[in-house]
């Protein structure tokens, strides 16, 4: 156990049995139907690794479940994406000036006789640091924040529950190491596969399964993630009511 995870079933659980394979399969086969149908198959994976995560909710085992319910799957990964999309809508918002300015400089530089002291350049400079000064730090939160509040939507399946920033920022500070280690386990694990398909790339047999391993990765990486921060979530929760619960008088 690492903080309450179970690494070994959360990281084997898609390869468990012939059928858990079969469904991780169809998983990579439709994270490949994006190349002919943009965002959709994003929705339906999203959604899948959801239900996934619904059960680690409910106190079940993670595993694998025959793909069936897709308008369930859409719906879902709709609804987390929304979520995702307003917390990063701001990023957006900081972004504007500097793709602005990344316009106006090259045709400012081109008509001056002196580009090095130009003041446009030094406006640019400025705003350059100043938006990533602002953008990186808001994007680590929102990395870290942003699957809890999806979680906290996937648990009420309610949209709004994803912006009652008190409700589920209680239960985040309830289980803060449970949450860093699993943002710890996906990043690890995002590395570890993206190292494995590089060794496989510089082969020359291997490299044939890249087509199939690239897309089952996606669907891998998803469940991972949803999966361990569901784990954390739950434990949260009982340790957010652990705590509101009041201590026997004697």
């Amino acid at each position: 156990m690492f903080f309450g995870i179970d690494l070994k079933e959360l990281l084997y659980f898609p390869f468990k049995d012939a059928a858990a394979r079969k469904h991780l399969l169809i998983g990579a086969l439709v994270s490949i139907s994006a190349f002919i149908i943009p965002i959709v198959p994003f929705f339906l994976l999203t959604g899948y690794a959801v239900q996934i995560a619904k059960q680690v909710l409910n106190n079940e085992t993670p595993r694998m479940i025959a793909w069936e319910d897709w308008s369930g799957y859409f719906r879902d990964g709709l609804r987390v994406f929304g979520v995702r999309l307003v917390y990063i809508l701001p990023i957006f918002v900081l972004i504007a000036p500097l793709f602005i300015s990344s316009f106006i400089l090259p045709i400012r530089m081109a008509n001056s006789s002196s580009p090095e002291s130009d003041p446009m350049f030094f406006v640019f400079i400025g705003v350059l640091t100043l938006t990533l000064c602002l953008i990186i730090p808001f994007s680590i939160a929102v990395g870290i924040l942003g699957p809890v509040a999806e979680l906290h939507v996937v648990d009420k399946g309610e949209f709004q529950a994803g912006f009652r920033f008190r409700e589920w920022w209680a239960i985040f500070r309830a289980n803060l190491s449970g949450f860093i280690a699993a943002f710890a386990i996906y990043y690890l694990a995002s590395m570890a596969v993206a190292i494995l398909i590089q060794i496989l790339g510089l082969t020359i047999i291997l490299a044939c399964l890249l087509p199939i391993l690239l897309p089952a990765s996606t669907i891998y990486l998803l469940l991972i993630m949803y999966v361990s921060v569901a784990q954390a979530y739950r434990d949260g929760k009982v340790k957010l009511a652990q705590k509101e619960t009041p201590a026997p008088v004697l």
